[in-house]
């Protein structure tokens, strides 16, 4: 009897030791792709701002989950009835106010500002 406890002994630390490669596999692909959505979630609401930003999002996304699906399926996305998207008209406004900064810039200034505040110390 005691070689039977001996035996679920080597195949529960088998197992165990398999389930924490897996998991530890999965956790750090699961970790990966929540930053890159919340890196996308930022930039899209850096472009088009917080009301119209989860609308973009889903769209892009309804678009890219269906490239992906078609490329599973290896059909051609082209070819089928799909419809015609309109899309609206975008104005173009060229004038810059007086104190209009890009995000370069800041980012660049701040980046001065900040090893000008270390250097003091």
């Amino acid at each position: 009897m005691e070689i039977l406890s001996w035996l679920w002994w080597i195949v529960a630390s088998v197992l165990s030791l398999l389930w924490t490669i897996v998991w530890f596999l999965i956790s750090g692909w699961v970790s990966t792709l929540l930053q890159l959505l919340i890196v996308v979630a930022v930039i899209y609401v850096l472009k088009f701002g917080w009301r119209r930003a989860p609308l973009e999002m889903l769209r892009h996304g309804q678009t890219s989950g269906r490239m992906f699906w078609n490329w599973l399926r290896a059909k051609d996305g082209s070819i089928g009835g799909q419809s015609v998207e309109v899309r609206e008209v975008i104005r173009v406004v060229r004038a810059k106010d007086f104190g209009d900064i890009n995000l370069s810039t800041l980012m660049s200034l701040l980046m001065f500002a900040g090893l000008l505040w270390i250097s003091t110390f």
